[in-house]
């Protein structure tokens, strides 16, 4: 009888211990529980900070005119007549994309800035009425025609639809990608595209005010701060940063980059070791 008494006894303990290990365990290594310190800032005053890519160089705009900062050297792209640049992508800094709502145009520029080709919608056989942009893979452009309600990967050297996503009831309030996936955030909901134009995901979309791509996940910015989101899952974890305003973020190679108050500050979100 004593011998089963004592048996129970160190069970229940030895449970309550592995609990306890398990939570420790869980708090060392989530992103939310892993306090993230400034690994490093640089001074930029500017207008819109676009991001910095693998290679360090720094990219902004100012007064319309867009800039590429590197190894002490400057260049800049700017092209009054299209307008106000709506949004840049960097996702590939030898082909990068700018886009003007206002001219329904993209350009095309290469690692100086140099212009590679534009595309104006407007003139084009296959008409579009485009609101938002972003880089896919190869020489193609994920956008959204506003005429057909369709997200369609464009052939950049064709000028040819590739592929259309079945119609999104809303015009998309953001747009980003990388070369597998195109997510698009309407009101109330949060949409994954594959390179085929399937959806694949579709989660309730959670007061995102801003989102930057991690791998295939997301760093989602709200009200109280940044969140790593699962997009397989749509699970969150808040990232636990220091109290400092988020005017843009950005991520390059598992480093984020917040601009806060003329400063870009990086931030490491490689998880330790275990």
């Amino acid at each position: 009888m004593f011998e089963t008494v004592l048996f129970f006894v160190l069970w229940q303990l030895m449970k309550k211990i592995l609990s306890v290990l398990l939570l420790i365990g869980y708090f060392l290594t989530g992103y939310a529980q892993q306090y993230l310190s400034p690994k490093d800032s640089i001074d930029l005053q500017t207008d819109q900070f676009i991001g910095i890519d693998s290679y360090g160089a720094v990219y902004h705009s100012k007064k319309n005119i867009f800039y590429k900062s590197w190894n002490n050297r400057e260049w800049q792209y700017g092209d009054f007549a299209l307008g106000e640049i709506t949004s840049v992508s960097i996702l590939n800094p030898l082909k990068i994309i700018l886009f003007y709502e206002s001219s329904n145009s993209v350009v095309i520029i290469d690692k100086y800035l140099t212009e590679i080709d534009r595309i104006n919608f407007n003139t084009i056989t296959e008409f579009k009425s485009v609101s938002s942009v972003s880089a896919a893979n190869d020489n193609n452009l994920w956008v959204f025609d506003t005429n057909t309600q369709q997200i369609a990967l464009f052939d950049t050297t064709t000028d040819k639809t590739l592929i259309n996503t079945q119609p999104i009831n809303k015009i998309p309030t953001l747009q980003r990608s990388n070369f597998n996936y195109c997510w698009v955030l309407t009101p109330g909901i949060l949409s994954q595209f594959n390179i085929y134009g399937s959806l694949i995901a579709r989660h309730e979309n959670i007061d995102f005010i801003d989102f930057t791509t991690i791998n295939n996940d997301l760093i989602a910015l709200k009200e109280d701060g940044l969140y790593y989101v699962s997009t397989a899952t749509a699970e969150m974890e808040k990232l636990n940063l220091p109290e400092i305003p988020i005017k843009q973020f950005y991520v390059t190679n598992e480093i984020l980059y917040i601009y806060s108050q003329s400063m870009i500050y990086s931030f490491d979100l490689t998880p330790p070791k275990k």
